[in-house]
């Protein structure tokens, strides 16, 4: 990509604008067909939608293209989060083995293999609804956590060399802290049972992030200081 300072975030956010009109306009049409209470009442709206309008056939069409559309979905999450524990692994803060590449798919093939078992044991554990509200608590946790990294690295290092700058700050991640603090809130308040679950969650790979962050530490000031001479 040419530019990816400059294109990167433009393309985000068009494609963030884009798909924010998209979903008003199907969620209006929505509204249109089956009528408010009636999309509250249903478990599939877009199917029953497509029902109304274009019979069963194209409920069964619309479907399938909602399937489709979760598998391409699920895909670039698969591929983009076994990077999160490969790149920790490189760092040293998790097991080194979550830190192999395939050899021929060049892939991190055991960070891949872990989050599919991860992936296998909360399917099995929960329904959609408690999983939807484990990911998003859990989300929005660490979203805020970011915005705060923003808010801390500009203090900490305002030298850093920054090819993107997040627009209004200091405000814009501020706004977003609060928003999710109280979406973190409200899921407590109302679902306090899965959000105990989530947060069980995340303190799981915190033994893990100690064991072996305190490990690299040691190892960092055991390391001789090379000297002139």
């Amino acid at each position: 990509m040419k530019d990816p300072g400059r294109n990167l975030p433009r393309a985000i956010v068009l494609s963030t604008l884009i798909a924010v009109a998209l979903y008003c306009l199907v969620t209006a049409s929505f509204a249109y067909v089956l009528s408010p209470s009636k999309m509250a009442a249903s478990p599939l709206v877009a199917s029953d939608a497509a029902q109304v309008t274009l019979g069963r056939a194209g409920a069964g069409l619309i479907a399938v293209a909602i399937m489709i559309s979760t598998l391409g979905s699920n895909n670039g999450i698969v591929l983009t989060a076994a990077r999160i524990p490969y790149a920790m692994a490189r760092d040293g803060v998790l097991p080194a083995r979550l830190g192999d590449v395939h050899p021929r798919f060049l892939t991190p093939v055991n960070s891949l293999v872990v989050q599919a078992l991860i992936a296998i044991a909360l399917a099995l554990s929960g329904t959609y609804d408690q999983l939807f509200t484990y990911v998003i608590f859990g989300e929005f946790v660490f979203y805020a956590l970011s915005c705060g990294a923003v808010i801390r690295l500009r203090q900490r290092a305002p030298a850093l060399p920054r090819p993107y700058r997040a627009w209004g700050y200091p405000l814009t991640p501020i706004v977003f802290i609060a928003f999710a603090t109280w979406l973190v809130g409200n899921t407590i308040a109302e679902q306090p049972r899965e959000s105990a679950v989530g947060v069980a969650l995340m303190l799981a790979g915190l033994p893990l992030y100690w064991y072996f962050g305190r490990r690299l530490s040691a190892i960092s000031h055991q390391r001789p200081i090379a000297t002139d001479g």
